[in-house]
């Protein structure tokens, strides 16, 4: 016995130590997951429905069914032909033409993507910090209620969080590269920082709200990429035209359905107008939108221009009303339960002393943690522009899901390293 206590600091290098491996914590990620597929599923058959969450799931589903059978991308009467960006569709199709018309095997298959994303959140934790902390953030994730619940509803959210991580993790790992040892390095480099491109289009073709991030993805790749000016811009470039080419089979596809060039969808308007009018409350009302039924006279492209100049004469008549549903949104995006579950006032206080010693332990990794600035871009990051994006929009707890997984790393490198007594004279 080395006569050491459990009090005191790891020896050198323990902390850098994997907790268990990265196949431990999917397994338990999978099980938590297909358990709750099965729960959920049980109660929608119950309730004699299809989704947990009707409207936007149903939308998905027939979409979906549209791509398996080969029919045209569309959706409602008069056709709305860029509703939605297709990377969940695509999913969900690829699910009916593995599984068929199951909905239950569609929430299988989002278990072990939700489960696969806690596996990047380990790898991100590992290449921004260490393994330990990789470790950590991964497992707090993988129990997470809301996180295990979230990930196996008809929902976007699970999807784009295993992209957003994926681009994430390549961003981190791009900014990490050293470029000046020679050509082959180089061009090391400028594939890193295409695939970092192609993954956030990936990401923004599931959830067209990431678009912004590619503002920052190239701030970080000019501010903490090794190298000369030169590389640095090079690389910003071709970051840009990953992502574009990426995105440019969708925009074309736009244009030829539409005569306009649209890189996400026609949707932004009506969402812009949920979040921006006379009725609005923070939360999302869409019956504006059919008695308004502005569909019969305008096209696709015009109803989207109409909707977001409606909501630009809004703020711009109303901007003190405009900035309280700020709040509101800002307040239903950080609350610390989801509000369609209706918890008592003694759930909600515990799940916001969690989530308020969560983000305390945030601040600490940021602060503490060894993150180094490049760190703290890219685990905070995605919360600040979705509290920013949903500010404007509409607030709910569910778009705040995917931000928590980098989150978690931050989180978890501000755990005081002797906290844990995890160790016993190793």
């Amino acid at each position: 016995m080395s006569g050491e206590s459990d009090l005191d600091p790891p020896p050198a290098g323990f902390w850098e130590r994997p907790l268990f491996p990265a196949g431990s914590i999917f397994l338990l990620a999978l099980i938590l997951r297909v358990g709750a597929a099965e729960l959920v599923e049980r109660h929608v058959q119950d309730a004699g429905r299809s989704f947990f969450v009707e409207g936007d799931a149903n939308g998905y589903w027939e979409l979906a069914h549209n791509i398996a059978a080969g029919r045209d991308y569309a959706i409602h009467q008069p056709p709305r032909r860029v509703l939605r960006v297709p990377g969940f569709p695509l999913l969900l199709a690829a699910s009916i033409r593995l599984f068929g018309d199951s909905i239950h095997a569609a929430r299988i298959l989002l278990a072990g993507i939700g489960a696969a994303c806690c596996v990047l959140t380990w790898m991100l934790g590992r290449q921004l910090v260490g393994s330990r902390t990789g470790t950590v953030a991964a497992a707090v994730m993988a129990v997470h209620p809301f996180q295990v619940a979230g990930s196996v509803l008809i929902l976007s959210e699970t999807w784009f969080t295993f992209w957003m991580l994926a681009g994430l993790l390549a961003l981190a790992r791009l900014t990490a590269r050293s470029s000046s040892a020679g050509p082959a390095d180089c061009r090391r480099t400028l594939m890193s920082a295409a695939a970092a491109g192609m993954l956030l289009a990936a990401a923004v073709l599931v959830r067209p709200g990431f678009l912004p991030w590619l503002l920052p993805a190239e701030v970080a790749v000019l501010m903490f990429l090794k190298g000369s000016w030169r590389i640095r811009l090079t690389a910003a470039g071709v970051l840009f035209l990953g992502f574009s080419a990426a995105m440019f089979p969708w925009a074309l596809r736009n244009h030829q359905v539409t005569g306009h060039w649209v890189v996400t969808s026609l949707w932004s308007g009506p969402s812009l107008y949920d979040g921006l009018n006379p009725e609005a409350d923070g939360s999302s009302d869409m019956t504006f939108f059919d008695r308004d039924n502005v569909m019969e006279s305008l096209s696709e492209y015009e109803m989207n221009a109409h909707y977001q100049r409606r909501a630009l004469e809004f703020l711009l008549q109303h901007p003190a009303r405009a900035a309280w549903l700020a709040v509101a949104k800002a307040r239903r995006f950080l609350q610390p339960v989801p509000a369609t579950i209706g918890a008592g006032w003694a759930v909600q206080a515990v799940c916001a002393v969690i989530y308020g010693i969560f983000f305390w332990f945030c601040w600490r990794g940021w602060r503490f943690g060894g993150l180094g600035l490049s760190g703290v871009l890219i685990t905070a990051g995605p919360f600040v522009l979705f509290l920013a994006v949903h500010m404007v929009f509409v607030g709910s707890l569910r778009y705040r899901l995917p931000a928590e997984f980098p989150l978690a790393v931050a989180a978890a490198a501000g755990i005081p390293r002797g906290s844990l007594r995890v160790w016993r004279n190793p």
